[in-house]
């Protein structure tokens, strides 16, 4: 079931794996950033280093100015907040084409959701944690594409959820690319399953938008498909969502399978609904019965390798 997959592009802070360009002149070790170059156009960023900072440097912080955040270098009493967002807009106006984030934890400029905050610039008791700078206005212009910090990346679910959304919007954009209605056809056919593990409400609407009954111009219908695509993405499966959809596959080889054997597949779905068993076991035996009795629908579908399969990432 190996199929060909676009690269996503990716903006990746440089301190992790590129660059020794930490506040204290290190290079975080990432290993799964190495893993994942040979599939991915990454995009190396390290926003301090843009606005003018050294490194090493001292360090920085972020500290409210009424509602807003600030950022500020206690050492040398400087404010920095007009720089880093100068830079931040013109960095991300430039990203013609992105379809996800791996930025670093806790980072004053690049944090996701954990940079430690401060109620004045030279206060020692942190009031709240919260978006670096550089990383909230990256979420303010593209959060709807896929976010990760380097923990993350380490959780199994975290780095599926991932994979699975940059490799789906790498694909979609090559489909928009094109021009023509017959590939977001497809490529709607081929992602039905893993669509429906997502929220099978949603992909039927985007199914119903690629169908086009009302004849819309392909920019008016792909438009339409992408808002919905990006909805669906922001949803992760769940364990009922995906007994779904792998009982719908198993719906497809229903003449072909024994009465046993379906019976010992629906058993290991109730184990996974039930957190006994991880969902590679389920899968497997589909890609299995679709190999053995050639379904051709199922051979296209993307819910059996949503990602390349060499970046051995475990379901959970």
């Amino acid at each position: 079931m190996s199929r060909a997959f676009p690269k996503p592009v990716v903006v990746v802070s440089k301190c992790l794996e590129f660059e020794a360009c930490r506040y204290n002149g290190e290079r975080i070790s990432a290993s799964f950033i190495g893993r994942l170059e040979p599939h991915v156009r990454f995009r190396p960023v390290c926003p301090e280093v843009e606005i003018g900072l050294g490194t090493p440097r001292d360090p920085i912080r972020i500290y409210l100015q009424g509602e807003r955040k600030a950022l500020y270098q206690p050492s040398t009493r400087r404010h920095l907040t007009r720089k880093m967002n100068a830079f931040s807009g013109r960095f991300l106006e430039g990203l013609e084409e992105v379809d996800g984030f791996i930025l670093k934890a806790k980072s004053p400029s690049c944090a996701i959701t954990d940079a430690r905050i401060f109620p004045a610039p030279d206060s020692e008791e942190q009031i709240a944690q919260g978006a670096g700078l550089f990383a909230g206005a990256a979420l303010e212009a593209f959060g709807s594409r896929a976010f990760v910090d380097e923990a993350g990346l380490n959780e199994p679910s975290a780095r599926v959820g991932f994979l699975t959304k940059i490799f789906a919007l790498a694909a979609f954009r090559q489909v928009r690319e094109s021009g023509r209605t017959a590939r977001l056809v497809r490529y709607h056919a081929e992602n039905k399953l893993l669509f429906m593990a997502c929220h099978q409400e949603t992909m039927r609407e985007m199914g119903r938008i690629a169908a086009n009954h009302k004849k819309h111009s392909f920019g008016e219908v792909v438009s339409l498909y992408e808002n919905a695509l990006l909805r669906l993405l922001a949803r992760a499966p769940g364990q009922a969502s995906w007994v779904n959809a792998l009982t719908h596959a198993m719906g497809h080889l229903s003449e072909k399978i024994n009465k046993s054997d379906k019976a010992r597949f629906l058993d290991a779905l109730q184990e996974y609904r039930e957190g006994r068993i991880p969902l590679d076991g389920p899968l497997e035996t589909l890609r299995e019965w679709t190999t053995r009795f050639g379904s051709e629908y199922l051979a296209t579908q993307t819910i059996f390798e949503p990602y390349p399969g060499v970046l051995g990432v475990n379901r959970v």
